[in-house]
Formats: structure tokens, sequence, C-alpha cells
């Protein structure tokens, strides 16, 4: 479609409607909450005139919207236009850093996950382990945003960390090299009586196209008696690709809901429900689902959904309990856009698993031998 350029006439007409619109839409803003604009305007106008240094407004506005941010969740946050770009770049399974998972938690950021091959993993950094420091500066009070701004840098450059590990009283320093992280969310492989494995490290937008293919591998030659799903330290990822990997096992219904409501309220009419396709492509297979403490969002949705339909026994600990929605807004008219929190996940039970977690059908903590070993023989003894 060609677009031809508006008359000059019309082109005016759309300019003052958009004016007048933008006038009215604030006259409106200000008419609710006028008090609270104007106590605002009043604190930045004293910084302004008072404060010791001279101050960049824009820098200003953005530390006064990062203070809001930081009062309402651990996961919204104000993201600068290379932190929305390196967003988008995750979702593609393709992003730069060190290739760590973390969550804000209490003033501190802990891992969640480390990405396979991955300097974070050659360098000995654990699931659970505290972000004390980074580059010298003290991790406690930063922020998401500015974090991840301590945080990245040109590949091949370094950023220094300072860990506090659970059960060890010195700090562990550390110094490792950025890289271009590609991550490879799946893998997979056959294990003893015909049981398959498949690891999910992430939720990008292929990995439900990914584990569909591995099923079809695993399965040529002798037809698979068991499988074992392996969601352990995943950190999550697309809400649509969790939905797509759970129903890959389920006939139909529903795989998660969202809401506003801290506490489930069924036949809620601002209800979002996920529902699966109507086939399952296991033909029934016996699945067990590994968790654990960095197991979160999408791997929670999955497990959580998985369980109560009864498709699957869930075995391992706790997951970490990341049970909200965070929706990216439109860009602001700096070109900085802000991922807040929006809603709720629900299981299809109604179960919330924010805080949490999802709680195994069997807890059963052991090394990557024993576990799969363990997990096997629960598939074989109820196949």
């Amino acid at each position: 479609m060609i677009l031809k350029p508006l008359p000059l006439f019309n082109l005016l007409v759309s300019m003052v409607t958009g004016i007048l619109l933008g006038i009215l839409i604030f006259q409106w803003y200000f008419s609710n909450h006028g008090s609270a604009v104007e106590t605002f305007a009043a604190a930045l106008q004293q910084i302004d005139d008072n404060y010791i240094e001279d101050l960049d407004q824009q820098e200003l506005v953005g530390h006064a919207i990062n203070g809001m941010l930081v009062g309402l969740d651990e996961y919204s946050e104000l993201l600068d236009q290379q932190s929305y770009e390196d967003l988008l770049s995750r979702s593609e399974g393709k992003y730069g850093g060190i290739g760590i998972e973390v969550s804000l938690s209490s003033g501190f950021f802990t891992v969640i996950s480390v990405i396979e091959n991955t300097p974070a993993e050659r360098g000995g950094i654990l699931a659970g382990d505290v972000i004390r420091a980074i580059n010298g500066s003290p991790a406690k009070g930063m922020n998401m945003a500015t974090m991840i701004e301590n945080m990245k840098g040109a590949i091949g450059e370094s950023v220094a960390l300072l860990l506090a590990r659970p059960a060890r009283t010195e700090l562990i320093p550390l110094s490792l090299k950025r890289e271009l992280i590609t991550t490879t969310s799946i893998n997979h492989r056959k294990l003893m009586n015909a049981i398959g494995y498949i690891r999910l490290s992430s939720f990008d937008q292929n990995t439900g196209e990914n584990l569909q293919l591995s099923l079809a591998t695993l399965n040529e030659g002798t037809p698979l008696t068991g499988l074992i799903l392996d969601l352990r330290n995943n950190p999550g990822g697309i809400l649509q690709s969790s939905v797509s990997v759970a129903g890959v096992f389920l006939d139909g219904g529903l795989v998660v809901s969202t809401q506003q409501h801290s506490s489930f309220v069924p036949n809620d009419s601002d209800t979002t429900a996920y529902f699966a396709t109507d086939t399952d492509q296991t033909n029934g297979l016996p699945v067990v689902v590994l968790i654990n403490q960095g197991s979160a969002s999408a791997s929670e949705i999955v497990a959580g959904a998985l369980q109560d339909r009864g498709r699957a026994t869930v075995i391992g600990n706790t997951s970490f309990g990341k049970g909200t929605v965070q929706s990216l807004l439109p860009p602001l008219p700096d070109a900085q856009a802000l991922k807040i929190t929006t809603a709720y996940y629900y299981t299809p039970s109604g179960r919330s698993f924010h805080n949490s977690g999802i709680e195994p059908d069997i807890i059963y903590s052991a090394d990557e031998e024993d576990l799969l070993d363990f997990a096997s023989a629960h598939l074989l003894k109820n196949n």
C-alpha cells in the first residue's frame, strides 16, 4: 500500500486535534491527581533550586520514576533504550553478558539460575548466590535498571563481582569477561529403559517448537516409555512459550490465567485465560517434571499446570515463586520504557505461586545422577 501525503488543511486539522486531545487528557489527569502532581512538581523545583550541584532535569525525572518503581515491587523497572533492546534479544535467545538470571529481594540481587557454558558457569557462580558488589559498588540499594547498567559493557571487558554464598562465611570475589550469550534453550537424550530426558534452560519464542522436535527425535527407533522434563534452574521467559510447552502434554483445557487480584476470584470478568491446543502430542506418555529453587515464572506455569491437571508428577524442591506478570508499556517521550507488574498468575485450580512457589509432589534432593535414577524408577513403577 502506498501512503499519500495528507493535504495541508487535513494535516493542520490532525495536528490541532492531537494537541487538543493531549490538553484534555492532561486536564482530566490533573483534576483527578492534582494534589499529588503539585507536590511532585514542588519537590522537583526545590531540588533543582537548592541542590549543591547543577542537575540535569531529565536525569532527575528518571531518578524520580525509578524511586516510584522501587516502591512498587522488585520486578517493575524503567528501561533505557539499550535495556529495552537487550530484553527483546533475550526473548530471541541472544544477549550480551556473563550468563546469569537474577531477582531483587530484600535489597539484594540473588542469582536464580546460571546458563550453561557461559562465563558465569565457568567462573563457578551458583543459583542462590547473592551479589554484594558490582565493579566495587555495593549492590544493596540498586534497582534492577541500575544493576543492569553496572553489569553491561563491551564484549571482552571484565565485570568484577563480590558474592555471598549460603553456608559460607567468606565472600567470593570474581572477575568475569563479558561474552555474547547465545542460549540453547533445549537439549535431550535417551536414558536407560527408553526413558526420554529433555532439559529446558529458558522459554524463548522457539521453545515449544523445539520441544516437539526433541520428542520426535527421541521417539525414533524404540518408542519412549516415559519422559523426564527438567525445568531446574530455568528462570522462565515468554508466557506464550510456557503455554505451548504445557500444551504438548495436554488435551486442551486451561494452562494458566491472570488476574489483577492477589487472591483468585472465580468468574472475574477481567480474567485472561490461556488454553492448550486440543491434542496431547505425547499420547499420554508418563511424565515427570523436575523443579528446584531456581525454577521460576514460565517454569512454574508449566509445572503448576501439569500438576493441577494430573498430567505429570513434579519431583524436586519448591520453586522460586515468581508469580506476577510484567508488561512492557509504550515508550515514554524520551524513548525509555516502563516494564511494570500488571497481574498475578494462577494455575488451573486457581493457585497463586507468587512468593510461595510450586510445591513438588515428591520432595527429593540429590545429585544429577541420583535424581535422574529416582525419576526414572518412578516412571517405570507407574507405567
